[in-house]
């Protein structure tokens, strides 16, 4: 696929084919792609953590867990019942987070530039998935349960992004965009 092509038609995936991992040599080759993003004075600020199995299916149970506690007390708890469902059927889960959110400095100079690298590291993984035939879906509702994940992976950092991979199991197609006189100002 030409990479206009790949950018046009990758969509995010929320239903996934039952099948098994789809395999550490692509994993590597999506994370290796991944690295290839910008980021400021070439700080690299991800590290990711590979999870598919019996721990993903550990990690989702703990989700529904952590969800039925938002339902009964009430709280927001925005989509993370429609990415938890996601993550079940997916093969593949990748945690992304920064390794330097803890310097004494991070929120004063590097936290707005690392989240900017770590979007584009992200989508780097996403376009390569897409261009693979893979399906891919950037989950953000971890932030509804940041400490159940950082205690499931064994880590004081944030997890800035889950990205579920697997093989699609929906038709895949483009979400309503604006258009370009709405984002594009000249002056």
């Amino acid at each position: 696929m030409e990479l206009k092509e790949v950018i046009h038609s990758r969509t995010s995936v929320r239903r996934y084919k039952e099948s098994p991992s789809v395999g550490m040599d692509i994993i590597k080759e999506l994370v290796e792609l991944g690295m290839r993003a910008p980021s400021p004075k070439n700080r690299q600020p991800w590290l990711v953590i590979h999870v598919t199995g019996a721990d993903k299916d550990f990690f989702v149970n703990l989700g529904f867990q952590v969800l039925e506690q938002y339902k009964a007390r009430k709280d927001h708890f925005g989509s993370l019942e429609i990415s938890l469902k996601a993550m079940q059927t997916a093969s593949d889960l990748l945690f992304v987070y920064n390794p330097y959110d803890d310097l004494p400095d991070y929120r004063a100079v590097w936290e707005k530039s690392d989240l900017q690298a770590i979007g584009a590291f992200v989508e780097h993984i996403l376009l390569g998935a897409k261009d693979m035939g893979l399906g891919t879906l950037w989950i953000n509702d971890v932030f509804f349960m940041q400490s159940e994940s950082k205690a499931f992976l064994n880590i004081s950092h944030d997890v800035q992004a889950i990205i579920a991979i697997g093989v699609p199991d929906e038709g895949m197609y483009p979400r309503p965009r604006k258009s370009i006189d709405e984002v594009l100002v000249t002056r």
